[in-house]
């Protein structure tokens, strides 16, 4: 009865900092992520989530603004953590000079912009705009960033793929966790261990988080089902997100034709690697993906990766070729229905509810 009702109370807890009906997050993946999405889960009741971690100032201002005209529910903006990185020119050149034959038959004649948007500038542009809450992901913001958060009343959650950088996240400050098990889409959090130490299943680490964090926990993981809902109630955790099972709904950018193929994948249609961000990351497994071990090609570090692959992104998306894009996309993607976001998350939502 006492560990219930501390789960009732971190509930209520995150509802009333992140103010929001509902508790959960959606959260779209690279390649289907809109304005249209974040604000169509806002207006469910959820906490929508809008990417910017690969945006430019007047990218965020442009996005945040077609948010803001499509709900006036509260959102979220997913940011990256500053990261040191270089852009190593002798590997660029390798993979460029391999996949140039792709490039000219796909058309892809456009300047690429190689250089990764300034953290600081994103940062003050998002406090600029009085966004209503930040996400993160890939760690936690040093402590003059969170007290300037703090400041402007906009509230932080993380995602975490383990204990350890769930605790680090909760010592910066952070109001709410995100237990991301493995199977979920997108990168893979494993900033104080290494990568294959954070391979953490889904149970393991929500029930961890549920018992070490004094912060509200949202179980992440693929979630797809009724029975992952009643888990992660059960476990003693304050909500839950949803990424894949908003992949076929109504709002979602991706085309028709996708949408049939995603009908038909199995379980093991997505995989985890590097060669799409430059770090592990679990996406819809393809025909590109195998382009770099089968030529040995090298891995340029994050975010260079996606930056110089980039323009082969956005063409596949153009014009339909599911075959080179990205699409982060989870485990149980295949479990996910049709419908509006609204129908989606009131169904999850009623699974929450019913669960004891």
């Amino acid at each position: 009865m006492i560990a219930t009702q501390n789960a009732t109370d971190k509930t209520q807890k995150f509802l009333d900092d992140f103010k929001v009906s509902k508790p959960v997050i959606g959260l779209p993946g690279l390649g289907w992520d809109t304005p249209e999405m974040a604000a169509a889960v806002s207006n469910a009741g959820g906490l929508g989530v809008l990417h910017i971690g690969f945006k430019t100032e007047d990218e965020i201002e442009r996005d945040v603004a077609k948010v803001r005209s499509l709900t006036d529910k509260p959102f979220a903006v997913l940011m990256f953590p500053q990261k040191e990185s270089i852009l190593d020119a002798e590997r660029l050149r390798l993979q460029d000079t391999a996949l140039s034959p792709l490039r000219e038959d796909l058309g892809c004649t456009a300047a690429r912009q190689l250089s990764a948007p300034l953290f600081d500038n994103q940062f003050k542009k998002l406090v600029e705009l009085k966004v209503p809450a930040i996400g993160l992901r890939l760690g936690g913001l040093r402590e003059p960033y969170m007290e300037e958060l703090e400041a402007n009343g906009i509230p932080v959650f993380g995602i975490a793929s383990n204990l350890r950088d769930a605790k680090v996240l909760v010592s910066s400050g952070v109001n709410a966790v995100v237990a991301a098990g493995w199977a979920e889409e997108g990168l893979l959090s494993h900033e104080e261990i290494g990568k294959d130490q954070a391979e953490i299943d889904s149970l393991v680490l929500w029930s961890e988080c549920a018992r070490a964090l004094r912060v509200p926990v949202l179980g992440a993981g693929s979630v797809t089902t009724q029975d992952q809902v009643r888990v992660i109630k059960a476990l003693g955790l304050a909500g839950f997100m949803l990424s894949d099972a908003l992949l076929l709904a109504k709002e979602s950018p991706i085309p028709d034709s996708w949408r049939t193929k995603v009908m038909y994948l199995a379980d093991s249609a997505s995989e985890m690697s590097d060669t799409f961000m430059g770090r592990a990351s679990r996406y819809l497994s393809n025909g590109f993906a195998q382009i770099f071990p089968e030529k040995g090609l090298p891995v340029l570090q994050f975010p260079y990766q996606y930056f110089a692959l980039k323009d082969i992104f956005d063409k596949a998306l153009e014009i339909g070729r599911i075959d080179l894009a990205l699409l982060e996309v989870g485990q149980y993607v295949y479990l996910a229905e049709s419908g509006t976001t609204a129908d989606i998350i009131d169904k999850f939502c009623g699974y929450w509810s019913e669960a004891k």
